[in-house]
């Protein structure tokens, strides 16, 4: 049968309503699938952190920034146009996935050709074959993109959650199988590829649609300039989460490099695993939700209130207890991961408010917008990056916790509240109870902190328990605390009558 004739349905029926328990329903269910992906990832780097050495991180830390730049790249944005969009049809959906693979397979093929640059530019001949081989990633990537985003944009949760867990179960059974084998930097190669494959095969399959023969709809290039847009602020991301390492492995080498590389992984993999769930949830709803100015508003404070009650307290523990988390995880030869861990950690407290903002933007069409304010804040992490550099790792670290939370940050929010649903009332409203718990309960910690029953594990446990005591206890004194507190048992009755 020619797909080109099967019905375009690409998009979630039911009301506002139905639309939000569907949400609510696909987060509890990412949620779990998160848990189990965090325990998994979180082993397996501990595991390997202890069965490898500094510099084989470093040697993909190296590698990491040329391909990640390269797959924003290769997307260029189509995948949330896809989603964003109101309606699409079979045309439009297979023009977007031929020119994926079309610009995947051209950056496969320069990302080969400028491999002996980048071991030129890091003097270091080892990464040759390793960028040619981590090239192959770019064209699985691109011809698993469009049926990932037609499942996120059914709101089909469960399918992606199957997917990348089944994915990196493939993933670390390879890339540990591989270190206990002595393939060293090999190891940590063969497990992101091995991940690659998995999630193309697994897509196609959930997804069970195929595109048309290959042509590009000239219906699809309104789509392409807005992904465009979406690409360009994905970039400034990219470039303030990637510059780091560039001029850390460039300075300093593969073994600081790999230091640094280990604290802001386990740092953010953990923060990304818990925060999934509603950013995987939110443009989709809030894109379907965009004619409901009330609707909206709930959603979206309910969603981003929910993630910074989740991540605030356990963020508070891992700065104020960095030693002994990074000695009781990693051991004692990564022990200089320690303070550039709790700095990185800092910068973690407001990540969650740049991706909050980048919702409102695109899915209320205004990536161009977003695009603007995002590059200013952008620049102002750049050049702390600049700065920082001359006082190593650490440096480089702190300066970016400084140029987010006193520069981006500050600066998106007042922009996406200019218009739109959310007003800046609004965000006041939320955000400062919430600011309120995040002094009281690092405060608290900080004196608990002192007391060296922190070294054992136990008192790490007994500290995270604390924390979120002490955080929730104060949210509750603040009647837009309590408030927030009730939507999310709304949200639970609703995941009960999907």
């Amino acid at each position: 049968m020619n797909t080109s004739e099967r019905p375009a349905d690409f998009s979630p029926a039911g009301d506002a309503r139905a639309l939000k328990a569907r949400s609510a329903s696909g987060a509890a269910i990412t949620m779990a699938a998160q848990a189990a992906r965090f325990v998994l990832q979180f082993g397996s780097q501990v595991t390997l952190a202890r069965l490898l050495l500094p510099t084989d991180f470093g040697l993909i830390a190296m590698v990491a920034p040329l391909i990640a730049a390269a797959l924003l790249l290769t997307d260029l944005g189509l995948s949330q146009a896809t989603v964003q969009r109101a309606t699409i049809n079979q045309s439009e959906l297979s023009s977007l996935f031929w020119l994926n693979v079309a610009i995947g397979t051209a950056l496969a093929l320069l990302t080969v050709i400028a491999a002996p640059l980048v071991t030129r530019f890091y003097a270091t001949p080892a990464l040759l074959w390793i960028v040619i081989a981590m090239a192959s990633s770019l064209l699985l990537s691109s011809l698993a993109a469009q049926h990932l985003a037609i499942l996120n944009r059914r709101m089909q949760f469960s399918a992606i959650a199957a997917i990348e867990f089944g994915s990196l179960v493939l993933s670390v059974m390879i890339g540990l199988a591989a270190a206990l084998a002595g393939f060293g930097t090999w190891s940590l190669v063969m497990m992101q590829l091995g991940n690659g494959c998995a999630v193309l095969v697994l897509a196609w399959t959930f997804s069970r649609w195929r595109p048309s023969r290959p042509h590009i709809d000239r219906d699809a290039f309104h789509l392409i300039r807005f992904g465009g847009a979406v690409t360009g602020y994905n970039l400034l991301g990219y470039l303030i989460t990637n510059l780091d390492n560039i001029l850390i492995g460039a300075r300093f080498g593969a073994g600081s490099l790999g230091i640094y590389d280990r604290a802001y992984k386990l740092m953010f993999q953990p923060l990304w695993q818990m925060t999934a769930p509603a950013a995987r949830v939110a443009v989709p709803l809030l894109s379907r939700l965009a004619a409901d100015d009330r609707e909206y508003r709930d959603s979206y404070l309910t969603m981003l209130g929910l993630i910074l009650i989740v991540t605030t307290p356990g963020i508070l523990c891992a700065i104020l207890f960095a030693h002994p988390l990074i000695r009781l995880l990693l051991g004692e030869r990564w022990i200089a991961a320690a303070p550039i861990f709790a700095w990185l950690g800092v910068c973690a407290l407001t990540l969650q408010l740049r991706q909050a903002a980048s919702w409102l933007f695109v899915s209320q069409g205004r990536a161009r917008e977003q695009l603007k304010w995002g590059g200013i804040g952008s620049l102002s992490i750049v050049i702390a990056y600049a700065i920082g550099i001359f006082w190593g790792p650490e440096g480089v670290a702190i300066g970016a916790a400084l140029a987010s939370g006193f520069v981006q940050i500050p600066l998106m929010w007042w922009a996406v509240t200019r218009s739109g649903p959310i007003s800046r009332a609004d965000a006041l409203r939320l955000l400062g109870p919430l600011a309120a718990a995040t002094i009281v309960s690092a405060m608290l910690l900080g004196l608990v902190a002192r007391i060296p029953f922190g070294n054992s594990l136990a008192g790490l446990l007994l500290a995270i328990v604390l924390a979120y005591a002490l955080f929730l206890a104060t949210m509750a004194a603040f009647p837009s605390g309590r408030q927030l507190m009730r939507r999310a048992g709304g949200l639970r009755r609703l995941r009960r009558r999907p």
